[in-house]
């Protein structure tokens, strides 16, 4: 059996590629997609795996049969048409796709967890395109909730002009919606990275303190698309979902009344490749 694997995670906003080599899982490469957004062009979507399969060509020449995996989330659970499509690319590109549920999303999650440097006692939230998963203290049951950043974007115009964007109605339709139970917690995805492109400073390189977060969010909220899209830690539209995502996080520590929280880079492929 080969040890080195390449796993797609198939989000509703993103693409993401991940590799492990031995015990080291490191994420490679990320595309903005938008997959719930109207108007989805699915003949693209095979020319955009082809694209991110492309950039890892050495370490592919090494892989064996059904060592690169694939698992789709929200976009394809409300579309069966996109489901199959997908199936059918990946199919062509000798990839082994499947669409999972979202309690297995938050059972990847907590696979995940187990192995990071997420201290036992914070809870977790993990907000996709489409949905957002909850991991807490308190209950063995994740908190699942089926709507994410896209789904925010669209309800409350957070990608339009600045004076446009319903951003402390969302916080506040938001806060209602999380867990009461909500305490001092971890939020992933990409955040860490998030946090250090724009120079915020972490305790200890870990907590992001409250304050400092919200002064963050005001000064990107001010900020049209365009000039968000050129300041990205990732890809340019990765920041499509910035808005929404802050609104999450700040949503949270309302709920929760923290005065900080962990940001962390730990995706639910982190976990998906544990358990391979």
């Amino acid at each position: 059996m080969h040890s080195n694997k390449l796993i797609l995670d198939l989000g509703s906003h993103s693409a993401k590629v991940f590799r492990k080599s031995n015990d080291h899982i490191e994420q490679v490469d990320v595309l903005t997609w938008e997959l719930l957004e109207s108007g989805v062009d699915l003949p693209s979507i095979e020319g955009t795996l082809k694209s991110l399969l492309s950039t890892q060509g050495s370490f592919i020449e090494g892989l064996g049969q059904g060592d690169i995996e694939a698992i789709g989330t929200e976009a394809m659970r409300r579309s069966p048409l996109l489901s199959e499509h997908m199936q059918e690319v990946c199919r062509n590109l000798r990839i082994a796709y499947r669409t999972i549920s979202q309690k297995e999303e938050a059972d990847l999650l907590k696979k995940a967890i187990a192995e990071s440097d997420i201290p036992s006692d914070l809870d977790v939230i993990n907000a996709g395109g489409g949905s957002i998963q909850v991991i807490t203290s308190e209950s063995e049951a994740p908190y699942l909730i089926p709507f994410g950043i896209s789904d925010l974007n669209q309800q409350f115009n957070l990608l339009g002009p600045p004076e446009q964007r319903q951003i402390a109605t969302c916080i506040k339709w938001l806060s209602c919606r999380l867990p009461a139970s909500l305490e001092q917690f971890a939020y992933t995805g990409g955040e860490k990275t998030y946090l250090r492109h724009f120079q915020i400073e972490l305790e200890d390189d870990l907590y992001c303190h409250r304050s400092d977060f919200t002064l963050l969010t005001r000064q990107l909220a001010a900020q049209d698309l365009q000039t968000l899209e050129a300041n990205s830690p990732f890809d340019p539209k990765w920041m499509r979902g910035a808005i929404a995502s802050n609104c999450v996080v700040l949503a949270g520590l309302i709920k929760s009344g923290a005065t900080k929280f962990m940001p962390s880079d730990l995706n639910i492929a982190h976990g998906f490749i544990r358990q391979l």
